[in-house]
C-alpha cells in the first residue's frame, strides 16, 4: 500500500467507525480520537498513556441501581464498535496480557464486550533510550492484531492478522501482492531495530521470576524508596497494570445511583489499606517492591507471561529517574555477588 493509499484506507474507514491513534501534541505523542488521516503520526516512540484506556476506561459505570420498596440493579455495559491504530508491538503484547487478565475466572463482560468490538491496526517503531522490549522478547509480534503496518520506502508492507482485518482492507482499500524485494525490506528493517536499542537486561527474561523471588530482602528497595514520592505515575502509564477501586455513589434524593470503578495504584498510600487503618505495605519500598515483583514474577507464575513489556514507560514518567531495566540489572549484579561471596 502506498502512503497515499493508506491515508485514503484511513479516510474511509473514518466514515464508519471511531478511530484512535497516535497524534502530536506539544511536541509529545497521545492516543486521541481522529477526524482524519493527517492527524496520525506513525512515527512515533511509545505514547505517555497507552491505549489501555479505550479498553479498560479511566472510570466505567458498572450498574445501576434503585433503591426503595422495589430495588433492583441493572448492569451497564458501553461498548461500541472502535479502530485502535498505529499500536506498537508491545502495547499490542499488553493487550493480550490484559485479555488473560479479565478472561480469567469470572470473564469481566465489560472488558470483553469492549475488546470484541475493537479492531487493532498495528504499526512498527523504532526505540528510543528507555525502551528495552527487545530484552523481553516483546520487539516482534506475531499474533493479537488484526493488521499490521511494516513502513518502507515508498509506503507500506501489510500483515493480515485475522479475517476481520481482512475484510477491512477489501472493504476500504485497494491491496496487491508485496514482491520479494519489498518483503526483504522487513529484514532489513528488524536488523536495523535490533541494533538500536540502547538499553537492554543483563538477564534472560525466563530467568526474572527466580531473580525477583531472590530479591525480596534486597538493600536496594530500601534505597530507591527513599527516593520515591509514591505519586502513582508508574502505575498510571503502565500498559498492563489493571488495579481497580470500586465505588457506589447514591443521588441526593436517596432513591438511585450507580456502582463504577476507577483506576487504581499500588504505588498509592491508601492502595493497601484496610479497615482500622492497618497497612500491609506502609513504606514506599515495599510497595515499590510489590510493584516490581508483579510484573516480573507474581503475574508471571499466574498467567504464564511477564507483565512487563519494556515500553519504557514508567522509567520515562518517573520524576526521581527510577528505571526498571536499571534497577533489574543492579539485582543482577547484586546476586552474582552474593554466589561469588
Amino acid at each position: 500500500m502506498t502512503k497515499k493509499g493508506l491515508s485514503s484506507f484511513v479516510d474511509n474507514i473514518l466514515k464508519d467507525f471511531k478511530v484512535y491513534g497516535p497524534v502530536k501534541k506539544d511536541g509529545f505523542s497521545v492516543y486521541e480520537k481522529i477526524s482524519a488521516s493527517k492527524e496520525l503520526n506513525l512515527l512515533h516512540i511509545p505514547s505517555h498513556l497507552s491505549p489501555k484506556k479505550y479498553l479498560l476506561p479511566h472510570k466505567e459505570t458498572l450498574l445501576r441501581f434503585r433503591l426503595g420498596e422495589e430495588h433492583e440493579a441493572e448492569q451497564d455495559i458501553f461498548a461500541e464498535e472502535q479502530i485502535l491504530f498505529g499500536i506498537h508491538p508491545c502495547d499490542i503484547h499488553a493487550i493480550k496480557l490484559t485479555d488473560r487478565v479479565f478472561a480469567y475466572g469470572t470473564p469481566d463482560a465489560n472488558y470483553l464486550k469492549r475488546r470484541e468490538k475493537t479492531i487493532i491496526i498495528g504499526s512498527e517503531c523504532m526505540p528510543d533510550k528507555f525502551c528495552f522490549c527487545k530484552s523481553v522478547n516483546t520487539s516482534n509480534i506475531e499474533s493479537g492484531f488484526d493488521l499490521f503496518l511494516h513502513e518502507i520506502k515508498r509506503g507500506y508492507l501489510i500483515r493480515i492478522g485475522t479475517d476481520k482485518g481482512k475484510e477491512l482492507l477489501l472493504k476500504y482499500t485497494k491491496i496487491r501482492k508485496a514482491t520479494l524485494k519489498e518483503i526483504s525490506k522487513l529484514a532489513d528493517f528488524k536488523n536495523k531495530k535490533e541494533q538500536s536499542f540502547s538499553i537492554k537486561l543483563d538477564i534472560d527474561p525466563s530467568h526474572l521470576p527466580l531473580l525477583y523471588a531472590g530479591s525480596y530482602n534486597s538493600p536496594i528497595w530500601e534505597r530507591i524508596g527513599n527516593i520515591c514520592y509514591g505519586c502513582g505515575s508508574c502505575n498510571l502509564v503502565c500498559p498492563t497494570c489493571y488495579c481497580f477501586d470500586v465505588r457506589d455513589e447514591v443521588s441526593s434524593n436517596l432513591k438511585s445511583g450507580e456502582r463504577y470503578r476507577v483506576w487504581d495504584g499500588c504505588l498509592l498510600e491508601d492502595f493497601a489499606k484496610v479497615s482500622g487503618g492497618h497497612n500491609f505495605r506502609k513504606t514506599k519500598a515495599e510497595r515499590l517492591r510489590h510493584r516490581f515483583n508483579r510484573k516480573s514474577q507474581y503475574q508471571a507464575d499466574k498467567f504464564g507471561g511477564l507483565f512487563c513489556v519494556g515500553c519504557g514507560r514508567c522509567s520515562r514518567a518517573c520524576l526521581v529517574n527510577i528505571n526498571i531495566a536499571e534497577i533489574t540489572n543492579e539485582l543482577v549484579k547484586e546476586q552474582e555477588g552474593d554466589r561469588k561471596s
